[in-house]
């Protein structure tokens, strides 16, 4: 997996735990054991370096006998340097850590329902308990809404959640009362430079920042092949999309957001997917163009991928590409080989609500190998942890990929599972007296 993060963090965090003393493993709720460790604290490994047992020393701290260096000769008994090689202690992987997480939770940091600012408070509840990964603002908030995410993050069991908007420009903005308005990326294509581009959406994403907002739901790559996309595309010229969506892209991720290229495998031919399920071209059409500058994207690695409801025919079996393996595991994971972040488009749209519970689209999409599900409300997150959690048990899903998404969302939010502060643990079902780590 790709991942941004230090792997300093990992180790640090695991001798640390070492240090203070995690000795054995504690159970999750779900019965997961947390990770162990050979020695209870540091003072065991003084004791086996002073051992006075022969044995033991052998066993544990080899050493190794050398002549001395001296300047002349002498005619005094020649000296030795005994060196004590210090027993390691086994690094846990990031696989291993996540391992311990109860399932439960694991699955519920894949969560990322849609909310108003009212809804902030009880996303605060659900986040506390570990049922939420993340949220997406919808409607239209107040300058409250700094304050109300600082509460989810404060909140948060493992640590700052996402917290995602629409801000592509144009007819596609949220904060526009709470910052400034963006052109829409037709415009900016049109009037700016690439490096004009760049910097428009740079101190965009400064702006939204400091209202706490971790992640632009931006930029489409979706060519203007005259549907709906329409002034949300950049144009309907590969180079020029795939060029100013990088740049667009670039100016988030340097003012510290993270950005997501949108809609997966190219929404520039389809109907509006809020009040239908549009049907797009057989995949060699596409692949002529509109899946060109997802390729790149692919390629680049860095970014995000939000998967449309979109039918092609000879490759989703009739269903939206948010539900099919074939889209997501066989033609972007397998064949164009993405190894990152994958989300849905949000299910609250008539393409998936008309004929789909949100519970049932949510362990489709996930058993189809996407990350992070955009559910239509807070209310049935907790539902829907409930039925995906149950699939994997009864073997519907396959608990190591519900672990590999969950490593890509808390990677995605600059975390680390091996760092994991000692203080959430006995929220995790971790008995502290047990020095789990």
């Amino acid at each position: 997996m790709k991942s941004r993060l230090l792997p300093g963090i990992a180790v640090l965090g695991v001798l640390l735990l070492v240090l203070s003393g995690c000795a054995s493993a504690g159970s999750g709720d779900d019965g997961s054991q947390l990770a162990t460790d050979d020695f209870s604290d540091a003072s065991d490994l003084d004791e086996v370096a002073a051992s006075s047992d022969a044995d033991a020393a052998a066993a544990e701290t080899p050493t190794v006998v050398e002549p001395a260096v001296t300047a002349a000769p002498s005619t005094s008994t020649p000296s030795t340097t005994t060196t004590t090689i210090a027993t390691t202690v086994p690094l846990l992987t990031d696989h291993e850590c996540a391992a311990e997480i109860p399932l439960e939770i694991r699955v519920g940091q894949l969560m990322f329902p849609l909310v108003t600012q009212k809804d902030l408070p009880a996303a605060a509840a659900l986040a506390e308990k570990g049922m939420i990964g993340g949220v997406v603002l919808i409607g239209n908030p107040n300058a409250q809404i700094a304050s109300d995410i600082a509460e989810i993050q404060n909140r948060s069991l493992l640590g700052p959640v996402i917290v995602a908007v629409d801000e592509e420009g144009g007819r596609v903005q949220r904060l526009a009362e709470l910052t400034s308005e963006l052109p829409s990326a037709n415009t900016v294509a049109q009037e700016r430079t690439l490096a004009e581009a760049k910097e428009l959406a740079r101190s965009h994403a400064v702006a939204i920042g400091e209202l706490g907002f971790t992640m632009n739901l931006a930029p489409v790559v979706d060519l203007d092949n005259g549907g709906f996309i329409r002034s949300r595309s950049f144009g309907n010229d590969v180079d020029v999309v795939t060029d100013f969506s990088f740049a667009t892209a670039d100016g988030i991720l340097e003012a510290g957001l993270t950005p997501v290229v949108k809609h997966f495998p190219g929404h520039g031919r389809g109907t509006d997917s809020h009040i239908g399920l549009p049907t797009l071209p057989n995949l060699d059409v596409l692949r002529s163009d509109d899946l060109i500058p997802f390729v790149r994207a692919v390629e680049r690695g860095d970014l995000p991928i939000m998967i449309g409801h979109l039918v092609v025919p000879d490759l989703t079996n009739g269903k939206p590409a948010t539900l099919s393996p074939e889209a997501i595991q066989g033609l972007l994971r397998d064949e164009l080989g993405f190894d990152g972040l994958v989300m849905t488009d949000a299910f609250n749209m008539d393409a998936i609500s008309a004929t789909t519970n949100n519970a049932d689209a949510a362990e489709q999409s996930i058993a189809a190998g996407v990350d992070l599900v955009m559910l239509g409300s807070l209310a049935v997150s907790e539902g829907t942890v409930a039925q995906v959690t149950e699939a994997v048990r009864t073997g519907g899903i396959d608990e190591s990929s519900i672990t590999e998404s969950f490593l890509r969302v808390i990677e995605t939010r600059g975390l680390s599972m091996c760092a994991m502060p000692e203080d959430i643990r006995p929220n995790l079902g971790c008995d502290t007296s047990s020095n789990c780590g």
